[in-house]
């Protein structure tokens, strides 16, 4: 029992001791989420937004996600609109230095999408890699990055599927700012 709580009081002073930082992350899709077929055409914005977590852990690691929320339109002739949520679970590394730190990342990403009918291999799991950079030590961060989504099929493709049917992208290209606290 004494070895127990020496092990919960080394957790617990370890997790204490990692600075959590909360806030908000944006960006542009080089590209739509949503690719068409037929008379169906994209017409997004590509802009996203959502709140972001990290936590930072030991030798320059840390753990992170966020929540980012894009609105989709498309035309079929008339216009449409939809929602995406992905949701990203990274681990990021800190190269060290003073100043401005350089990061990679890597981890899960998940998408949902709503309010498409006819969606055909509606890709949800897929993988995301990273690189950027962040500014400040103190109280504020500032990070600008650019992040790369590589989806699975789905449900897979149906080539007999209508024309006017869409399906999800599979590769995704992301220039996302973030401001942490």
């Amino acid at each position: 029992m004494k070895h127990f709580r020496a092990f919960l009081f080394l957790i617990a002073a370890s997790a204490a001791a990692q600075p959590f930082h909360f806030g908000l992350r944006g960006g542009f899709a080089f590209q739509d989420v949503i690719d068409s077929r037929g008379n169906l055409r994209a017409a997004s914005k590509n802009w996203t937004l959502g709140p972001a977590a990290e936590v930072t852990l030991p030798f320059g690691f840390a753990a992170g996600a966020d929540l980012l929320y894009r609105r989709l339109e498309y035309q079929d002739p008339r216009s449409n609109t939809a929602n995406s949520w992905t949701v990203p679970l990274l681990v990021k590394y800190y190269l060290p230095g003073d100043g401005p730190r350089y990061f990679i990342e890597a981890g899960p990403s998940f998408r949902a999408l709503g309010n498409l009918p006819r969606i055909e291999g509606n890709a949800t799991k897929g993988l995301a890699l990273g690189t950027g950079v962040r500014f400040g030590a103190g109280l504020a961060r500032f990070s600008l990055g650019l992040r790369y989504s590589r989806y699975g099929q789905g449900r897979g493709l149906d080539v007999n599927a209508p024309a006017g049917t869409l399906r999800t992208k599979e590769n995704q290209l992301d220039l996302l700012f973030g401001l942490t606290f």
